[in-house]
């Protein structure tokens, strides 16, 4: 397929997508309406059912104006209009502050929306009340109101993200409840209807029972029964027994499935039949009785994933949550191992390297054990005048090794008279002199090979154990996830996405990433939407980034803020390279990275530095490296990239976008200056450049900044006017035009003889 085609088989399965949204859409209002009607044509305590008013404060935009054309239509066919004018009027309260709420998806807007729906419902009913007992009616109403706002909004948000099948009493209680809650709001919605003898909320009870049996256990089966069945007697006092009779029916059939259903139907059926005859025999539970028959055929023909046993993708999630400890602890020997092969190498180093004297002291004591033993004046010398004697060879092997002419007039009195090979002396001093200068350059050139060497076992060392922690600590795997995403790219026409994976992290953060050999065609908006749509999540644009020939993609579902960021470099002579070098990317965890780095000097040769420094921190950082273990690894870098001196300074800048945490590393760096609030800092560098040293020096703060915050990084060219930078700073400026702005004032104020390349990096965090 030529790329003229595949682009246009990608629009077109693009263009479908939005086709179906738009579709989905008419077909959403219209489930909405029906939904709302069915709802509003029940009734509890013989009132219109305030279940109306608590669907439509959990909707939002046209849906919660479809859920009051479907209630109205609901009272005008159930001929309950003349009851319901009130609570149609009230429904029009909870309708407008709802529209003004909804927009602001925050604990706020459901607690008003809840309590909307409360207050209307009461003052709907208090208006026709007149004794006691109707008084407590409206207030019992209006809880109900309230409490189905509150289980309708958790529903609805549920699933939106899909996690209704995965809520459990222990990860989630309050969700848990009103899943619960919904099962019998439902029920007791539904058992205002029938066919014939069969009522439509005893059957949906029991197959919900016998579902969540099947699915998720005996245990989930009886308690799905039991408040299913409550919601029934609510609703219709002749079902008052109906929850004695299904949760232990559910009990037994989730007991005896062994992951088959006809057998958890015929244990349902069978118990549930003699539950009902003990409580006797009469045409209404002869009813009840045809109705569980009922709801074991309708379960035998639902779909088999409704009903797969929850244990099957459990194994599958143990199988896969097992490999990956498999593999982190895995990751994590590998690092211990590395850390014992640099400390070995240390070690062996101490003992290795006393060979040769550890300074100038060996060249004369070897010479004179070699020279003086065997002559007649050796305790002469070395006894009585040892000091003297000392200090001569000292003074004479230091002159040999500073290059100065040495002849047998360099000793002195005695010690000249009376030695008779002086000359010899002296050569060997000589010998042994180029001996230990060249040994001792040797020890210094393998010292540093050593100490580049423990440093890059170091750094790898730390790589490992941070991919080990990553993997371990990361996000929930789903397979079903998996497989939608692979489509989605699959579609897109990226067939060889094999290797793709979808997390849930923390506050139903989602994370999708994939590989690929040749890579995506599609456009970033075209993946982003395509997501959007499968998994009904906003997703910022993803991040694609090379390593060699294989091609990676990461997304993430929507950060709580944006980073806008701009800036301007000046070469310090016109028409030569900036010695300057920046560069940005956004993580899979949502965190956005902006590094500067300024090469040693200025124009093409720093460039060169800040350049090499900058592009392979990136590449390291978007592999999944830390920033700790990363700089390790360019420090060591440009020690070993050229015999000439290779440095650069280096200022990580890194964004968590959904709390607004910041981790600033500066290694050499020139000031940065931050606006938090009505706050301003000023942070400078103690560390040195990367490259200077052996082991990096840099610092690290940590602090947070919130929405409309400034921060402005600068090169060593930038020399700025604090109170005017501040000043300029809380005016919220355009930030293109900001940076232009401080560079060029930089620029002026800097003058010809200290001009230097200058870097002005301003970013400003946004909801």
């Amino acid at each position: 397929m030529s790329e003229s085609e595949r682009k246009f088989e990608m629009s077109r399965a693009v263009t479908k997508d939005k086709i179906n949204i738009r579709e989905h859409s008419v077909i959403r209002c219209t489930a909405v309406m029906i939904a709302a009607a069915v709802i509003s044509m029940s009734t509890v305590l013989g009132k219109p059912s305030p279940f109306a008013a608590s669907f439509a404060a959990a909707m939002s935009g046209i849906d919660c104006i479809s859920a009051f054309v479907g209630s109205v239509a609901g009272y005008i066919l159930g001929g309950n209009y003349t009851d319901g004018v009130t609570v149609t009027s009230a429904l029009l309260s909870v309708v407008a502050i709802r529209m003004i709420v909804s927009r602001r998806k925050s604990a706020v807007s459901e607690i008003v929306s809840a309590v909307t729906a409360a207050g209307s419902v009461f003052a709907a009913n208090f208006l026709t009340s007149s004794t006691v007992s109707e008084v407590m009616n409206c207030i019992i109403l209006s809880v109900m109101a309230g409490g189905g706002a509150v289980v309708a909004l958790r529903l609805s948000r549920l699933a939106e993200k899909r996690e209704i099948a995965k809520i459990t009493v222990r990860s989630d209680p309050h969700s848990f409840i009103c899943v619960l809650g919904g099962c019998a709001i439902v029920s007791g919605i539904l058992s205002h209807y029938s066919v014939g003898i069969f009522n439509i909320g005893i059957i949906f009870a029991s197959c919900l029972s016998l579902c969540s049996a099947m699915k998720y256990g005996r245990g989930a089966g009886a308690v799905c029964g039991a408040v299913s069945a409550l919601g029934c007697a609510v609703a219709t006092a002749d079902y008052a027994f109906l929850a004695a009779v299904v949760a232990p029916a559910a009990a037994v059939g989730g007991m005896f499935s062994g992951g088959r259903k006809l057998s958890a139907a015929g244990g349902f059926v069978l118990t549930a039949t003699l539950g009902t005859a003990l409580f006797g025999m009469d045409n209404s539970k002869l009813a009840v009785v045809a109705c569980i028959f009922m709801s074991s055929a309708v379960f035998m023909l639902l779909p088999a994933k409704l009903t797969a046993e929850q244990g099957d993708i459990a194994r599958v999630k143990a199988g896969e949550n097992s490999v990956r400890k498999l593999f982190s602890k895995r990751l994590k020997f590998a690092g211990g191992a590395i850390a014992e092969v640099r400390r070995t190498v240390s070690i062996t180093a101490e003992k290795l390297d006393n060979n040769i004297g550890s300074d100038i002291s060996w060249v004369y004591n070897t010479a004179c054990d070699e020279i003086c033993r065997k002559c007649r004046y050796n305790m002469q010398c070395w006894g009585k005048e040892y000091g003297d004697s000392i200090k001569q060879f000292a003074k004479i092997t230091n002159m040999v090794k500073s290059g100065e002419s040495v002849g047998s007039d360099a000793f002195s009195e005695p010690l000249s008279e009376r030695c008779p090979k002086k000359q010899e002396l002296i050569d060997k001093i000589r010998r042994l002199c180029d001996v230990y200068v060249a040994s001792s350059t040797e020890k210094r050139r393998i010292a540093r090979m050593r100490n580049i060497l423990t440093a890059q076992l170091s750094a790898t060392e730390q790589i490992l154990s941070q991919l080990s922690d990553e993997i371990e600590n990361s996000g929930e795997i789903e397979p079903q996830y998996n497989k939608t995403a692979s489509n989605v790219l699959s579609k897109l026409g990226c067939e060889d996405a094999d290797a793709v994976n979808v997390e849930l992290g923390e506050q139903g953060r989602m994370f999708v990433e994939a590989y690929s050999d040749t890579g995506f065609f599609a456009s970033k908006q075209d993946i982003c939407e395509a997501m959007t749509l499968a998994f009904r999540r906003r997703f910022d644009l993803p991040t694609l980034s090379r390593v060699g020939g294989a091609c990676k993609l990461s997304l993430f579902s929507g950060t709580t803020y944006t980073l806008d960021v701009e800036i301007c470099q000046i070469s310090k002579t016109e028409g030569t390279a900036c010695g300057d070098y920046y560069e940005s990317f956004i993580d899979k965890n949502g965190t956005a990275y902006v590094v500067l780095s300024d090469g040693m000097g200025s124009g093409g040769r720093a460039r060169v530095d800040s350049s090499f420094a900058c592009a392979m921190l990136i590449r390291l950082l978007q592999a999944g490296v830390g920033v700790e273990a990363a700089i390790s690894v360019i420090n060591t870098s440009l020690v070993c990239k050229s015999s000439d001196e290779s440095f650069a300074t280096l200022e990580i800048c890194a964004v968590d976008l959904y709390s607004g945490k910041i981790d600033l590393y500066k290694a050499g760096s020139a000031n940065t200056y931050i606006k938090c609030g009505n706050r301003f800092v000023t942070i400078g560098c103690k560390g040195l450049p990367i490259g200077v040293k052996d082991e990096p020096v840099y610092d690290r703060r940590t602090f947070t900044i919130g929405s409309r915050d400034m921060i402005v990084m600068t090169s060593d060219g930038a020399e700025l006017n604090e109170k005017w930078l501040y000043r300029e700073m809380d005016k919220q400026p355009d930030l293109k035009e900001f940076s232009k702005e401080v560079a060029n004032t930089a620029r002026f104020y800097a003058g010809d003889e200290k001009s230097d390349d200058i870097s002005v990096i301003a970013m400003r965090l946004s909801r």
